[in-house]
């Protein structure tokens, strides 16, 4: 009887134990989830210019954001082959433009747009535990893929961008009223190729709703307004360029 309860309790401590290891297993790979495959990137910007860089298309996801000139940076990327293309790293670049032209004043603060070299598309076949080096270059020529309207106060209240009850900050400075005798700067994305149509926008002060006229945006430009309390000139456009 001592020798089978013996036996017996060997095989089921074995069992038991069997049971725990495998429900460890079990539960390690409870996901069914394969562990992400990536190699090292190693981006350097090169050019004068702050860049986003994208994982495949220009509105991608956002894998980096890398100063002008500066230190090189590494991130792991999964695995990719794609028939040969493997992943593509689009690079979007960040011009600042408060400079280059007369539509800002010097509270506006820094004001960016954003551009694209529709031929700095990189292709690079990521494989498992390799490293890679990817030089960003210095672009040939920027399409802009934002907009701006600037809007001048002369009246002798500040002012605010309304559109249906919704308040706008302004670019740069993130001010929401516009003082008399200064810009106030909006920064306008998602544009279409062929431009959009903005209605019922409206300047707002204490004592008077002052409605613009509807105008069409296209990338590239700059619309500016002067507000002068009982009406809205403009707009006048002025091409961004590239330099």
């Amino acid at each position: 009887m001592k020798i089978k309860f013996i036996i017996f309790s060997i095989l089921f401590i074995f069992i038991s134990l069997l049971l725990v290891f495998t429900s460890c297993e079990d539960s390690n790979n409870s996901s069914g989830i394969d562990p992400v495959k990536t190699g090292k990137v190693t981006f350097f910007n090169e050019s004068s210019y702050k860049v986003i860089i994208h994982r495949d298309s220009f509105n991608g996801v956002i894998l980096l954001e890398l100063p002008a000139n500066g230190p090189k940076q590494t991130i792991d990327v999964r695995t990719t082959d794609n028939y040969g293309v493997g992943t593509t790293f689009s690079i979007e670049y960040l011009y600042n433009i408060t400079d280059i032209t007369d539509a800002f004043d010097t509270e506006s603060g820094e004001v960016i747009a954003s551009g694209i070299d529709p031929n700095v598309q990189i292709n690079r076949v990521i494989e498992e535990n390799k490293s890679y080096t990817i030089q960003i270059p210095q672009p040939k020529n920027l399409e802009f893929k934002s907009a701006f309207i600037t809007i001048l106060n002369t009246y002798n209240l500040p002012v605010e961008l309304r559109y249906l009850g919704t308040v706008f900050k302004q670019t740069g400075n993130g001010n929401i009223s516009i003082i008399p005798g200064k810009t106030g700067v909006y920064k306008l994305e998602r544009i279409p190729t062929d431009g959009k149509l903005y209605q019922n926008y409206e300047l707002v002060s204490t004592f008077a709703n002052t409605t613009i006229s509807d105008f069409t945006v296209k990338n590239g430009f700059i619309y500016s307004f002067t507000y002068i309390g009982s009406s809205v000139e403009g707009p006048k456009e002025q091409p961004i360029i590239f330099k």
